[in-house]
């Protein structure tokens, strides 16, 4: 085989690498392989290169080359997503829900909460809070990322040796943003219940509402405490912790 070298310009240089580089995100998104599921053989993109900087857009972006009916595992996060992505990336029955970064008010309750409830634990020794981003894998085809967990003493089993969730916490809260939508709202509720979270609270800035529901004998979500605008919300797994939700919405 022969070997042959060229010499570029300064000029020729500044022409052509742009090209290359054009060239090579055209590759990564026709490069495909095979997938067999439910019976067919589907294309799919290769996997994002390692980097952390993505933005929400690029990511919606190449989620949209999979196929619209595509049945998302948990595996598949870590086959086609760096590993350090700052965009939130769950899978919830299966499908693929992208969420972008939170804002300042969303951080400042979130903190705002959490705070009082590590002090509570910390102080009667129950468990550990812990906040987003933190990945929860219910299974294969569920992994979620609330916005708190809680973590009782007893159950520390189930934070593996990646310091990650892998069953379902004792308690976790979801801070609802415009971008949240009802159906991923009703999706986490029936996950959080089917994979018996015995606590489930919900917070609703707009509104300035908390809900706080618990599983019931027939492992069903029921309201246990709720206050709007004013009022105290209470606890059940966290036995005596309680919250005045002005306090939660005061920066709002």
């Amino acid at each position: 085989m022969n070997n042959y070298q060229f010499e570029l310009t300064k000029e020729q240089e500044k022409l052509l690498l742009p090209l290359l580089e054009a060239l090579q995100i055209d590759f990564q998104k026709v490069e495909a392989k095979e997938d067999n599921q439910n019976g067919s053989t589907q294309k799919l993109p290769a996997p994002l290169p390692q980097k952390s900087g993505y933005s929400f857009k690029e990511i919606e972006e190449y989620a949209a080359l999979f196929p619209k009916n595509y049945q998302w595992k948990v595996s598949d996060l870590e086959t086609y997503f760096p590993q350090d992505l700052k965009v939130s990336v769950q899978i919830i029955q299966n499908q693929l829900f992208i969420m972008p970064s939170p804002n300042f008010n969303h951080q400042a309750l979130s903190m705002e909460l959490s705070s009082a409830m590590h002090v509570f634990c910390k102080a009667n020794k129950t468990g550990k809070i812990v906040t987003a981003p933190i990945d929860v894998h219910f299974d294969e085809n569920n992994v979620l990322q609330p916005d708190i967990i809680f973590i009782a003493v007893s159950r520390y089993h189930i934070i593996d040796e990646n310091k990650k969730v892998a069953e379902e916490p004792d308690l976790v809260v979801e801070i609802w943003s415009p971008s949240n939508t009802k159906k991923e709202r009703e999706m986490k509720h029936k996950t959080y219940q089917n994979e018996g979270v015995t606590e489930y609270w919900q917070i609703f800035p707009k509104k300035r509402e908390v809900k706080v529901e618990v599983l019931n004998e027939n492992g069903k979500y029921k309201l246990f405490s709720e206050a709007k605008k004013k009022g105290k919300v209470h606890s059940k797994v966290l036995n005596g912790f309680e919250i005045e939700v002005q306090t939660l919405f005061e920066e709002e």
